[in-house]
């Protein structure tokens, strides 16, 4: 039976970073004569929001030269600015300000957009019809809702900026601009989620899922736990699940409806992992021999539900590669907290998790996320507990340094 995906409508640090967590919280006298020191004024200078994106992004003054600034040409890059209007709607907040001075065309904008139809979008479906439903969120969803049209923007920069290396640093400084500009306004939908918005909440959080992986992978961040505990991924990947529960899923009459009543082929078949039956029979015993009484039940679903992810994915029964993620959606509240904590039991289970992730790495956005997780997991893990981690280090091609 086919499976849900959480993750795209069909199927199954830095600056941004701390603001994405703040989205998901929201649903969080001397004597005449005497001799006086001399005084140490500091020299008055003028802020400009005017400097070029590059400089932006690595926090260096910029001299504003234009059409390429002394900082960008002693460093060979190609130099960017922000079009006045883009600036002005820093405060504004509104992408309707830009649309309605005549004659000012972005053309970054334009860019982004052309991309995003012809190629971005069919980068996120393994078919065709995925991506025109993807392609349809533009004009349903994110012309009404700027900050899903800026998260948009956000990805399709980024995936420039893999398609165009030269120019990596301008997209990547757009894309940022943009992710910004979206967290700041999405914030203020969640608040305030109904039936008016409630599409646009759940597709800007799903994409935030995107961008945070089409960013690579980040120190001490492995989308289930993080090096401190807590990952902010992984707040906002079951956001995805809150969202849809805050109203009642036949609300989403823009996203998720259309996803389940769509219907697109099966996968290809995969040649399925070595002996993965026979793995996960021997990890469903040891971990029912050595698990807490009051844990154990919990442990033995979360192993029950990975197979489940297996089977449909060997068995071609599955749509879409990402409902994979399927697992990590349906897992329960107290299994993720002890995962975060780096709980050994649920780290182990979390390693045999990262084998199904390790195919949707023919995606641009999931490169290098498979290896850096495993490598997040085995520094995690006590020595004693390391030996069952060795198969799906194995199936996924990883050496440990």
């Amino acid at each position: 039976m086919q499976q849900e995906s959480p993750l795209t409508e069909h199927t199954p640090a830095s600056r941004g970073s701390s603001q994405a967590f703040l989205v998901a919280s929201t649903y969080n006298n001397n004597d005449e004569g005497a001799s006086r020191p001399p005084t140490i004024t500091r020299k008055s200078h003028r802020k400009s929001r005017a400097g070029c994106r590059n400089c932006k992004t690595r926090r260096i003054k910029c001299d504003e030269t234009k059409p390429h600034c002394a900082n960008c040409k002693r460093r060979q890059v190609r130099c960017g600015y922000p079009n006045t209007t883009t600036t002005s709607d820093l405060n504004s907040g509104d992408l309707a300000n830009d649309r309605s001075r005549p004659g000012d065309l972005q053309i970054s904008d334009i860019e982004l957009t052309y991309h995003w139809i012809t190629s971005t979008s069919h980068s996120l479906s393994a078919w065709a019809s995925g991506a025109a439903r993807w392609q349809s969120i533009m004009g349903d969803v994110a012309f009404e809702h700027n900050h899903v049209l800026h998260l948009l923007f956000a990805l399709t920069a980024l995936h420039l900026a893999t398609c165009r290396p030269t120019r990596c640093e301008e997209y990547t400084a757009t894309a940022e601009h943009h992710y910004e500009r979206a967290l700041a306004q999405v914030t203020r939908e969640i608040v305030s989620i109904g039936p008016s918005n409630c599409d646009a909440v759940l597709v800007s959080v799903q994409l935030i899922c995107f961008v945070s992986w089409a960013r690579g992978p980040q120190a001490g961040e492995y989308l289930a736990f993080g090096k401190q505990g807590r990952s902010e991924w992984l707040v906002m990947f079951r956001g995805i699940r809150t969202t849809l529960e805050s109203l009642g899923r036949d609300q989403f009459a823009k996203t998720h409806a259309p996803a389940v009543r769509a219907k697109d082929r099966l996968l290809p078949p995969l040649d399925e992992p070595f002996e993965y039956e026979k793995q996960l029979q021997g990890l469903r015993e040891h971990v029912a021999y050595v698990s807490e009484p009051a844990e154990r039940d919990d442990n033995a679903r979360a192993i029950g539900v990975l197979h489940e992810c297996y089977s449909s994915r060997y068995e071609s029964k599955d749509a879409e590669y990402h409902v994979a993620f399927a697992w990590l959606y349906r897992m329960s509240d107290d299994f993720l907290n002890r995962l975060q904590q780096r709980d050994p039991l649920p780290l182990v289970i979390y390693a045999y998790f990262v084998v199904l992730m390790h195919d949707i790495e023919r995606f641009w956005y999931m490169k290098g996320w498979t290896h850096h997780v495993m490598g997040g997991i085995l520094e995690a893990l006590p020595k004693e507990h390391r030996v069952w981690i060795r198969w799906p280090v194995a199936m996924v091609g990883w050496i440990a340094p």
